[in-house]
Order: C-alpha cells, then sequence, then structure tokens
C-alpha cells in the first residue's frame, strides 16, 4: 500500500505515465485529469481542506493543503492564467500553507511554501519524471532502497546546508522552497524558476507589527473561517497566545488547550494564560491538564506508528502529540493549531549583530557586547567575530575540521557563524564516520549560502528547519483526521517578520518585542508584561532516564545497526542518562533516524553504507566523492 498518510502525486501528459496512474488509483480519493482526459493529479487527501478546479483548456488549477481560496476564487484564476509565471503569481496571493498545482497546455507546474512546510520531489518513474509532496512515495513507487550513507549524515548534530537537505533516496531529489518546478508534457524534462525571494528588512517596529498581525490572523482565518470546530494550544506565550485570540474570533470560536507541571516555573504558563483569557470570549472551552498525564518525552516511542520521510525532530514529543489530537478526534474536533515556528521567527540570532556591523557599526557592537559580556567573551573576541570575513565555504571546511578532530563548539556561539556547529556523535561506525566525513568535506568545497549576506542566510536556515519540523508535525495528525496546523510558519506571516529591520525585530533586553507590539492593543496590558517561557529540560532529562533502555532496543531493531550506520556498543555506552543533564542533540537525532527507519516499510532490508559507498568494511577503502543531494536548480 503506498504509504499510510496522504500525498499528491502529478503526472506529465502523457500515455508512458498509465502505469503509474494505475498503481495510484486504488488508493486515491481525487483524481483530475489533464485537458487530453490523461491522468495530472492524483492524491489522497488528508485532514486539510484542498480547494480544486479543474477547469477547461488551456489551464487546469488545483490547491492542496490549508488556504482562504475558495472554488470560485480558483475557477476566476484559472481563466486568467497563460503561463507559468501566471502559476507562481498565485503562490503569493492566498493565505495558509499550501501546493499550487497546474496543467497549463499539457505542461505540470507546482511549487510549495518558500519555509518547506509542504515539500516537492521528483524522481523518473517509467522513464518520466513524476512530482509528489512526499520523498517516500516516490521511493514506494520506484521500489528505490534507502541509502544508508545519506542516512548516516543525519545522526550528525546540526547537519549544514547543503547536506540536510538530500532526500534519504538518491534517485529522488527534492525541489527547494520558493522554486517552481515544471514537467515537459512527455515527462523527458524537468525545469525550475526561482519565484520567493525574502524581503528586505526595511521596515520599522511598528510598521511589521501591524503587517505580522494582519497576515497572523489571514493565516488563522484560513483555518478556521468554514465554521469547523478548531482547537488551539494555549500555552501563555508569545506564539500560541496570539494564535488562540485569533481563532477564538472564528465562526465557531475555539476549544483552548493549556498544559502545566509541578516542576519549578511549570505552573506559569496556567497563569498567563488565565490573564490572556479575558480578551478571548470566544474561547468556549478551556481544558488544562497536567503534562503528567501524557506520555513523558521519549516514551510511547515503540508505539508511534506514524510513516515520515525523513527523521525528524517530531519523534521526541509525537506521542504526546499523537495523543492531544486523538482527544481532539473525540471532540469530534478536525482542526488543531499550535504555536510552533515562533521562536525561530521572532527571537534574533548573534549572527545578526555580524551583518549589522556592515551598517551600523557602534549598534552592532553595542548589541554583541550585550549578549558577550555576561557570558564571559572578551571585547576583543566580539571585535574578531564582528570582522570575520569568511565565505561560507571557508566557514563550513573550518567547522568541518574540527568535528572531524572532535573539537568542542564553544559554549556560547560565535558571532562569526554562519549556522549552528556541525559535530559528529562516537557512535558512528567505521565506515559510517569515514562516509560523513567525505560527505562534509565535499560539500564545503562548493557549498553557497540562501544569502551571501549572512543574517538572511541564517534567518533562512533556521526557519526553513522549523518549516521542515512543522511539516513532520503535521504528518502526526494524519491517521487521525485532525490537522495538526502552525499558522506563524506561513510565508505570508514570515515575511512580515522578515520585512522589519533586525535591530528592531529583537533585542538581547526584550522577550520577543516584535509579537508583543503586534498584539499590543488586542490583550491585556497585565499579559504583556510577561518577560520569559519556562522550557522542558527537566521533563527531557526524567523522560530520557526513564526510557533509556527502551530507546536502545528501537535503535537496535530499527535497522541502523543492519545498516552499517550505528554502532550498538558505543551507543550504550556513550548515551548513558545524566541526571543533571538533558540529552545531547546526537542522542536525539539517532533516536529519529531509528523512528524514521523502523516505519518505513517494515521488513525491507537497506543497503549497508559499505556497499552504497563501495567501501570494504574490512580496509576501510573510500569511493569516489559523489554529491550529497541532487536538487533541482533554480534559474
Amino acid at each position: 500500500m503506498i504509504n499510510g498518510g496522504s500525498f499528491v502525486v502529478l503526472l506529465p501528459d502523457t500515455p508512458a505515465a498509465a502505469p503509474t496512474a494505475a498503481r495510484l488509483a486504488p488508493v486515491c480519493d481525487l483524481r483530475v485529469p489533464h485537458a487530453s482526459g490523461r491522468p495530472w493529479l492524483l492524491a489522497r487527501r488528508g485532514p486539510s481542506a484542498a480547494a480544486v478546479h479543474a477547469g477547461e483548456q488551456p489551464c487546469r488549477l488545483a490547491i492542496l493543503g490549508c488556504s482562504d481560496v475558495s472554488a470560485q476564487d480558483l475557477a476566476r484564476a484559472a481563466e486568467r492564467v497563460r503561463t507559468a509565471q501566471d502559476v507562481t503569481t498565485l503562490a503569493q496571493r492566498w493565505a495558509g500553507s499550501h501546493l499550487v498545482l497546474a496543467s497549463l497546455g499539457g505542461r505540470v507546474h507546482a511549487s510549495g511554501p518558500a519555509l518547506e512546510t509542504r515539500r516537492l520531489f521528483h524522481a523518473v518513474l517509467g522513464g518520466v519524471h513524476v512530482l509528489a509532496d512526499r520523498a517516500d512515495v516516490l521511493a514506494e513507487l520506484g521500489g528505490f532502497d534507502v541509502d544508508a550513507a545519506v542516512l548516516a549524515d543525519r545522526l550528525v548534530r546540526c547537519l549544514p546546508h547543503p547536506l540536510r537537505d538530500a532526500p534519504l533516496w538518491r534517485e529522488v531529489s527534492a525541489v527547494p522552497g520558493g522554486v517552481q518546478v515544471s514537467l515537459e508534457r512527455d515527462g523527458r524534462a524537468v525545469g525550475s524558476r526561482r519565484w520567493w525571494q525574502p524581503p528586505a528588512a526595511e521596515l520599522s517596529r511598528r510598521q511589521g507589527a501591524v503587517l505580522l498581525r494582519d497576515s497572523l490572523a489571514a493565516a488563522v482565518a484560513a483555518r478556521t473561517g468554514g465554521g469547523q470546530a478548531v482547537t488551539c494550544d494555549l500555552s501563555g506565550g508569545l506564539d500560541s497566545t496570539p494564535v488562540c485570540y485569533f481563532a477564538s474570533r472564528g465562526p465557531s470560536g475555539v476549544l483552548a488547550r493549556t498544559l502545566y507541571n509541578d516542576d519549578p516555573g511549570g505552573r506559569e504558563d496556567l497563569h498567563w494564560a488565565r490573564i490572556a483569557l479575558q480578551a478571548m470570549p470566544g474561547v468556549h472551552t478551556h481544558l488544562t491538564g497536567s503534562t503528567d498525564e501524557l506520555p513523558d518525552f521519549f516514551g510511547g516511542l515503540p508505539s508511534l506508528r506514524v510513516q515520515f520521510d525523513e527523521p525528524t525532530q517530531a519523534v521526541t514529543a509525537g506521542p504526546r502529540i499523537s495523543e492531544l489530537l486523538a482527544d481532539d478526534a473525540g471532540w469530534g474536533i478536525r482542526v488543531h493549531l499550535n504555536g510552533l515556528g515562533g521562536d525561530h521567527l521572532l527571537r534574533g540570532v548573534r549572527g545578526w549583530q555580524h551583518s549589522l556591523a556592515r551598517r551600523r557599526p557602534l549598534l552592532a557592537w553595542r548589541r554583541a557586547r550585550a549578549e558577550d559580556a555576561p557570558a564571559g567573551v572578551s571585547g576583543l573576541d566580539t571585535l574578531r567575530q564582528l570582522l570575520d570575513r569568511r565565505s561560507y565555504a571557508q566557514w563550513l571546511s573550518a567547522v568541518t575540521e574540527d568535528a572531524v578532530a572532535g573539537v568542542a563548539p564553544p559554549e556560547v556561539p560565535s558571532t562569526s557563524d554562519w549556522s549552528t556547529r556541525p559535530t559528529l556523535p562516537p557512535w558512528l561506525s567505521q565506515d559510517a564516520r569515514a562516509s560523513v566525513i567525505e560527505h562534509l568535506r565535499s560539500a564545503a568545497a562548493g557549498a553557497e549560502p540562501f544569502d551571501t549576506d549572512r543574517a538572511v542566510h541564517l534567518d533562512l536556515s533556521f526557519l526553513r528547519d522549523a518549516g521542515r519540523l512543522v511539516r513532520s508535525t503535521a504528518q502526526i495528525g494524519q491517521p487521525l483526521a485532525v490537522a495538526y496546523e502552525s499558522p506563524l510558519m506561513d510565508d505570508r506571516v514570515a515575511e512580515a517578520v522578515l520585512a522589519v529591520r533586525r535591530e528592531e525585530r529583537d533585542t538581547p533586553l526584550e522577550w520577543k518585542p516584535l509579537m508583543k507590539e503586534a498584539v499590543r492593543d488586542l490583550l491585556p496590558p497585565a499579559y504583556l508584561r510577561r518577560v520569559n517561557k519556562v522550557g522542558g529540560s527537566p521533563q527531557a532529562v526524567r523522560g530520557y532516564a526513564a526510557h533509556h533502555r527502551t530507546l536502545l532496543e528501537l535503535c537496535e531493531d530499527s535497522g541502523l545497526v543492519q545498516a552499517g550506520v550505528l554502532d550498538l556498543d558505543r551507543f550504550a555506552a556513550a548515551s548513558t542518562p545524566d541526571a543533571l543533564a538533558s540529552p545531547t542533540t546526537h542522542v536525539h537525532a539517532t533516536v529519529n533516524a531509528a523512528l524514521f527507519l523502523r516505519n518505513l516499510r517494515p521488513g525491507s532490508p537497506v543497503p549497508t553504507v559499505a556497499a552504497v559507498t563501495g567501501r570494504s568494511a574490512r580496509t576501510g577503502d573510500a569511493d569516489r566523492p559523489r554529491s550529497a543531494a541532487t536538487v533541482v536548480t533554480a534559474g
């Protein structure tokens, strides 16, 4: 059976695509043909709404995902579409997170969100290019094996761009966010063009706050406007609370959920949520509960059978999310809103000061010292970092060699860093370690950043990480028919934030000031006095200690050992729980990869790292360097 969740597959207008269409037809609930009558769009829809217009020649359009577009809107748009560029303008017209798909004169055009909350992939099946929004669907249709060498890369802490963008199957290529991909009518060629660029950061905080408020209101309305029953997280923080406010203004109101615990500060969320509720008469039900009543962090993973198409950070809290969504379903609720992405979107990073120093050096110095001085970083080191001129490739080459040598990253991230520095886990097998090092060095030799401006690169890097997390958490809701939606990560919302000057978007001395400004006249003044948010570290420490043995068993049974990726003995020895510290990021990455592999086509063997790289497990000989990812290039 093709994948357990929802998906869409797009076929070229050629008889050669008929065998693929025939395999898909029995498991799809949506089938839209080309004007020729041949299959074009085949989908199994999830809980997110889909508006489809199967128009007359020359254009057929579909919006799949969450949007505020109606069938009538789409029909009128189809009448005006004449070129591929006309199709891309639609991607920026409507609120929500969705794919924009077109069959225009038999050519297929498709684009997804710039922040990759939904993605597109392509592969050659039966001699023709085929598009899909899930890599595992293409892999199953093509009978492709997981590339164990790419899987080994995913165990690296903070795997850098472009390695982290590679699908887990070498025959499958990813379409970057903000790029439109096109299939020729005969399916023999594929092309692309970039349609999205981040806005220039030119607005004041006040100007940007208006845009943020309006775009977030529209993003939430795209999920609630149909009048369906909705629930929303209400943590009392500056992410989910504004989302809940706008949801409460929807036609059906909202059921709000607030969780608390008995750790120090664990009831603060409940306190602040109750203050914010004073401005939300549309919250018809407020459910509160202790996190002790839900699965622990790292708990319940053996029963989490969601099929992801890549390892994901969503795994750790996956059972907890699944239980909440199952309760939603019991209430008859099909849309659950959350505040995921707010930390990535609204909080600054040290690297911003490096770019700011080119324009406003004194302000950059003051901001950098406001963060560095309390951390014990000398003024001379701050100055050196601000003056660093290394390119992304030069930086990546340097931090790669540090990772190979086992040099620990500095406790205080450098202002000159292009991203979080990668490190290698100590439990990679010999072959996997050699393969990972080769991939890192090969990538560093010709790596290009998302943007030559370090701050823009950092923004896009972290936001796409968040977009991928949002995409994976949404997959958890699909078996339960509950859409787990993250309005803060919609492109239009992100654009509003990115358009604000960074020195006004966030400061080292204030908590998410842009969002505070956006909701200043909407939420109670007392609520806006909140200055922090308590994390879940104590829960992670307890959960990891309680479930360490189960995690070892999961990793052993997943196939990572058989694939030549993981040295289980080293993992067991080096991953012992620490009562005073959260598990390392390496542990998270390994567990994520293990669950991905276990849930993917159970029973299918994975060729070992040694087999796919041409290494001898006995000698450790390396094959010729190869690209870690084949992606559509943006013209």
